[in-house]
């Protein structure tokens, strides 16, 4: 008996790696198309935050002071109007503002579509410097130099040190200074001439010559505490020397024959 091979399907076969290869080859179509559309969706990206619409229109800066000036902070942010937003490296801008010896503190934020916001704190001065050869500086309460002056700023204190330094530069070794400084009332003041470091802690100089002796003392509130009792009950022109550095038992030297 003769049998169809046709028939049972036993003819011509299709070649095993034909669905396969045709499978492959969709999945190859699905991929390629992918990677278009994210390359296509990545320049779209690319081209729209380089676009005009999203430049630096605007630098706004926050807490700036005439000291400091508008300028120098625009100088050291280097961010021109008109660069791209998305370009702005942040902390490259904020690294070189807060180079600046008067800047405490600054914070930088992009606020889109096309403004970049600089929120700044400045440092304040505490105290005068001054220095042997005469030159003054103004420097906060940490003993950073902000900046050399050619008068002393009349509300502060003023302390004596070997040199004021570079503005930016944190003179060394000042903590005793700066804390009897801070403790300088304002009824105190205009009694107060300088505040000079000695071996034994903190000396001042008053008004007439008269020397005072702080002594090393923890923050200095009770020692001039002190003084401010003895100078509102003791005429001055009769003074020699004062020694608070024992608050609760100062001592007065005084010259009778300076009194007459």
């Amino acid at each position: 008996m003769e049998v169809d091979l046709e028939e049972v399907g036993l003819g011509e076969a299709e070649p095993q790696g034909t669905g396969r290869e045709a499978r492959s080859g969709r999945h190859g179509l699905v991929v390629a198309w992918v990677v278009f559309g994210l390359a296509v969706v990545g320049a779209g990206i690319f081209l729209a935050t380089r676009s005009e619409l999203l430049d630096v229109d605007e630098v706004r800066l926050v807490g700036v002071s005439s000291d400091l000036g508008e300028k120098a902070v625009l100088e050291a942010l280097a961010v021109p109007e008109g660069s791209p937003m998305a370009g702005v490296d942040l902390d490259a801008a904020s690294r070189r503002v807060a180079a600046l010896p008067r800047v405490a503190g600054v914070e930088l934020e992009r606020d889109w579509p096309g403004s970049v916001v600089v929120w700044v704190v400045e440092r304040v001065p505490a105290v005068n410097a001054s220095a042997p050869d005469g030159r003054l500086a103004l420097l906060d309460a940490d003993g950073m130099v902000i900046d050399h002056v050619s008068v002393p700023e009349p509300n502060l204190p003023i302390i004596r040190v070997d040199g004021v330094g570079r503005p930016g530069v944190r003179l060394p070794g000042l903590g005793p200074l700066l804390d009897a400084a801070d403790a300088v009332t304002d009824d105190l003041a205009p009694w107060i001439v300088a505040l000079v470091p000695t071996a034994a802690g903190v000396r001042a100089e008053l008004v007439g010559g008269v020397e005072v002796n702080l002594g090393m003392g923890n923050n200095y509130r009770d020692e001039m505490r002190a003084l401010a009792t003895i100078l509102h009950r003791v005429e001055l022109p009769c003074i020699v020397g004062i020694d608070v550095s024992v608050h609760d038992i100062p001592v007065v030297r005084r010259d009778d024959l300076r009194c007459s």
